[in-house]
């Protein structure tokens, strides 16, 4: 029997709930002072003219405040019990926290990008930003179908005015492809939200009467239900059917938050999903892994035609949204831990791909994007730059001595250890391990492309652009991890095995 608490207890959960998340809280007062910031600078400048000065301080102070906020969350793993929230709608342990910590700090690596690459933002940018990061945040405590929904909306919705911040023809059709396919995908999880309602009488996926109200329906029912729920969490990963949207939204977006894109969502995305198959009693194998499958062969494939540098980007996001999927077959301790691996070594290589890329674009000259023919030449000429973008792009195909090697060799180790453990649908789990190891394969084709032409093809025109300390300084920071977690992936791993 439920126990309903009186107002007055009701009020006391509450605020001792707000003490518990701080580092929201936090985030929240932020928010309204950068709003507030934001309109006083509008009114004292021009209507015309963005203050470069406003701007540099405004992504200045971004930066101190997340990083103040990394802090607060790395500070509740030693002050903060596994425990609800908000009776019941969030849940803080030590994964939400580790998740966190991974969405902030995705978050002062965007502002660095935009600080040491010299972008120029309207000021209500930051503000969005922030909010956004609330969002995730709260994103990986959700345990309540209501607020799984709100956050996921909420996320959404900053990432349309994101895409089309700067205001242009092209980031306002990216905006809308991905506004059309978003609220296609909210429709579908809403409806699927609502059956799983009718079915067991609770929102909440904690709740044992979640679980046991599904297992006493047909069971061709509640997968129905449940399959039209993840459609939601398939749309923030970029993955089949909900993936059309990611090459014109990331080639629409500049390339700071494209960065973004391609890592914070999907972490806190993840983090959702694990603890939504972990509460559903049926077998979804089937399913995930007929569109894992698809997500990683749509993804390399199309990356194979590419010859633009941040599309190829893009398709590979939606491929790298396949291997987080083979996470979810198991829901073993291997399978965890493997998949979290995978999210620590996928957030430094995405962010390092997407600002080097960046570099080649400033060093040639060119806007946002280029052709990757454009670069014949250009790491003999600068081989400092070329050899960090050889790292990265070998790190994201999963080749040693990088990081990424582990990353994907885990994953295989959880998912054939699945196989040999399983007594039901043991052929779709040795298809995704046959064609995982295939696609894998036909990913070097078009991850090594970029390093061919920097290294095995003559220039044909010459490169004047010189990039700055600072910006080499990132660079290197951001490629260091997948170096150091390949030769230490103990460190990394013995980390994870405490969450």
């Amino acid at each position: 029997m439920t126990n309903i608490l009186d107002l007055k207890q009701q009020l006391l959960q509450i605020l001792s709930s707000f003490g518990i998340i701080t580092p929201e809280a936090f985030l929240a007062g932020v928010f309204v002072v950068f709003i507030i910031a934001d309109l006083v600078v509008t009114k004292q400048s021009s209507k015309l003219v963005v203050s470069q000065v406003s701007t540099s301080n405004f992504t200045i102070a971004g930066i101190i405040v997340l990083l103040v906020n990394l802090y607060q969350v790395i500070d509740q793993f030693s002050t903060i019990n596994d425990t609800f929230l908000f009776d019941k709608m969030l849940f803080i342990d030590a994964k939400a926290i580790f998740f966190k910590a991974l969405i902030s700090l995705s978050g002062i690596l965007m502002l660095l990008h935009i600080h040491i690459n010299k972008y120029q933002f309207p000021n209500e940018f930051y503000a969005i930003a922030i909010a956004m990061i609330i969002a995730l945040q709260l994103m990986t405590m959700s345990v309540h179908l209501l607020m799984i929904y709100l956050v996921i909306e909420m996320v959404s919705l900053l990432s349309y005015v994101l895409t089309t911040i700067n205001k242009d023809k092209v980031g306002a059709e990216g905006g809308i492809k991905y506004l059309i396919f978003g609220a296609t995908s909210s429709a579908i999880m809403l409806y699927g939200m609502s059956l799983l309602y009718g079915m067991t009488g609770t929102l909440s996926i904690t709740s044992p009467d979640f679980s046991r109200g599904l297992t006493q329906v047909d069971e061709l029912a509640t997968t129905v239900a449940v399959v039209m729920t993840i459609a939601g969490f398939l749309f923030k990963l970029s993955a089949t059917p909900f993936h059309i949207w990611t090459p014109d939204t990331y080639q629409a977006a500049p390339m700071p938050i494209v960065a973004f894109f391609s890592v914070a969502p999907k972490v806190a995305t993840m983090l959702v999903a694990l603890r939504f198959y972990m509460a559903v009693p049926n077998d979804l194998r089937l399913v995930t892994g007929v569109i894992a499958l698809a997500t990683i062969t749509f993804g390399n494939f199309s990356a194979l035609w590419q010859n633009k540098a941040k599309r190829l980007l893009a398709y590979s996001t939606i491929a790298h949204s396949g291997f987080l999927l083979i996470g979810l077959m198991a829901l073993s301790e291997l399978s965890v831990k493997s998949l979290v691996f995978y999210l620590v070594t996928y957030l430094f290589a995405n962010f390092a791909a997407f600002y080097l890329v960046d570099l080649l674009a400033i060093y040639l000259g060119t806007k946002n994007d280029f052709e990757i023919v454009q670069i014949k030449g250009l790491g003999r000429k600068n081989p400092a730059l070329g050899v960090l973008l050889l790292i990265t792009l070998v790190s994201l195909a999963g080749l040693p001595p990088t990081a990424g090697f582990f990353a994907k060799f885990n994953i295989f180790s959880a998912l054939w250890e699945a196989y040999q453990t399983a007594d039901t649908q043991k052929h779709i789990l040795l298809l995704l391990f046959i064609f995982g190891l295939f696609n894998t394969a036909i990913s070097l084709f078009f991850y090594l492309k970029i390093p061919f032409y920097l290294f095995f093809k003559n220039a044909e025109t010459e490169f004047d652009t010189s990039l700055s300390t600072t910006q080499y300084i990132l660079a290197s920071a951001l490629c260091l991890p997948l170096l150091g977690f390949f030769f230490k992936a103990d460190w990394l791993m013995n980390l994870i095995a405490l969450l």
